[in-house]
């Protein structure tokens, strides 16, 4: 077994050699002249004995492995890749199935764990429950780590070289959307089988929590509480790594389809012009560029019916209305008011039917508006009211049945 001091040690004292190395092993695997070549370019005071010592040491301490069947050829030690990967931040793009395979193993847990408290073992139920939580950190890990792979993914498409056509630039965005995101639409959806998932290991766990404050504690109710909160916090994270991850790529993602759908235009455009000339195409396709000015671009059809328009132009007089018209009719009068309704409903005290006055008052009125005024009056309090039989009234508009009112002033 390798001391993993060693193995720490020769990380950090090699690390200016070794940073290099991991993205030139992120291409592929280097042969043993390819290794010589950068580690010589990295240390030109070297001879070759000591460039052979570093490999050497690099090789029995696991940092560089054999590529199978072609023992000349090495790459990086995974383990070491992804350690080395994390400190430097760098964050690759897992898939969707992943997630998938560890929400069945997490069910498979629960089930474990619905069969140990069953039989009542303890000891096993504080095994799978662990185990539970160490998956489920797992997940946590991933998709925290894709969310940072997906703002790497959108970043790499925005600062990439802008003379590469945007197809070419955004072919990660596109894949990236295929092959991750649409199916994690599918799994995190209400009824994908992330949330179906969650909801059957959630199940378990406070079933669980409830047997136990009926028949006993075989586990402590801290490690389900905590397991329970991490798998809800797994769902959070999920549900917001996917969000984010529409967020950042579905405007690079639509303006790559924009693009696509317009060069395509324009390309077949283009085509029947060469072969026909600019008349061919449909004038209803085609834009008017026009200016404040009156000049415009257009075809040759186009500016032959301007030039005749303009020559046979009559301008149309105008029509302005005479200062001296009278206006037919009389204003129209101002809307009465409260208070003006009721200085007059008091001086006209006593009133035998109140409905009886609005209408004299308001021949033409409308019959809504008299209903407001009868209700209003018949309610003020300074007048004291009797109710009279029902009979019908005739307004500008319809026949009115109701009881009215006789007004009478309130004595003090």
């Amino acid at each position: 077994m390798i001391d993993p001091k060693r193995v720490l040690r020769a990380l950090a004292e090699h690390w200016t050699l070794l940073e290099p190395l991991c993205e030139r092993f992120d291409s592929g695997t280097l042969s043993l002249i390819e290794l010589r070549k950068q580690l010589t370019a990295q240390l030109p005071e070297s001879t070759p004995v000591d460039i052979t010592a570093l490999l050497d040491q690099w090789i029995r301490l696991d940092i560089l492995v054999p590529v199978a069947k072609s023992p000349n050829r090495f790459e990086l030690n995974a383990q070491i890749h992804d350690f080395l990967a994390y400190l430097r931040r760098e964050h690759r793009l897992g898939l969707c199935l992943e997630i998938e395979a560890y929400l069945r193993h997490l069910e498979r847990l629960a089930g474990y764990i619905k069969d140990a408290f069953e039989v009542r073992d303890a000891a096993d139920l504080t095994r799978q429950l662990r185990l539970l939580d160490m998956r489920v950190r797992d997940v946590l890990k991933k998709l925290a780590n894709d969310e940072q792979a997906l703002v790497a993914v959108a970043e790499r498409a925005k600062t990439s070289d802008r003379q590469i056509p945007l197809r070419q630039r955004y072919a990660e965005v596109l894949a990236t959307w295929d092959e991750y995101v649409e199916p994690m639409i599918q799994l995190v959806a209400a009824d994908g089988a992330f949330e179906q998932g969650v909801y059957r290991v959630e199940h378990v766990l406070l079933r669980l929590l409830g047997e136990q404050q009926r028949l006993g504690q075989l586990v402590d109710d801290d490690l389900l509480l905590r397991t329970h909160a991490r798998i809800l916090e797994m769902q959070t994270t999920a549900q917001l790594t996917l969000r984010r991850a529409r967020e950042l790529l579905l405007p690079l993602r639509e303006e790559a389809r924009r693009h696509n759908a317009v060069t395509r235009g324009a390309a077949l455009a283009l085509a029947t012009i060469r072969r026909k000339g600019l008349d061919a195409v449909p004038q209803a396709s085609l834009p008017l560029f026009s200016r404040p000015q009156s000049t415009f671009l257009g075809t040759a059809s186009q500016v032959e019916a301007y030039v005749y328009a303009l020559a046979r132009f009559e301008p149309k007089p105008a029509q302005f209305p005479k200062a001296s018209t009278a206006r037919k009719g009389e204003a129209p009068r101002a809307p009465r008011t409260a208070r003006e309704m009721l200085e007059r409903c008091e001086q006209a005290l006593p009133l035998p039917d109140l409905m009886t006055w609005l209408l004299a008052q308001e021949p033409e009125g409308a019959t809504d508006e008299l209903l407001y005024w009868f209700s209003r009056l018949s309610r003020d309090a300074r007048f004291q009211r009797e109710r009279l039989e029902r009979r019908e009234y005739l307004t500008a508009e319809h026949r009115l049945s109701l009881s009215s009112f006789t007004l009478l002033r309130t004595i003090p």
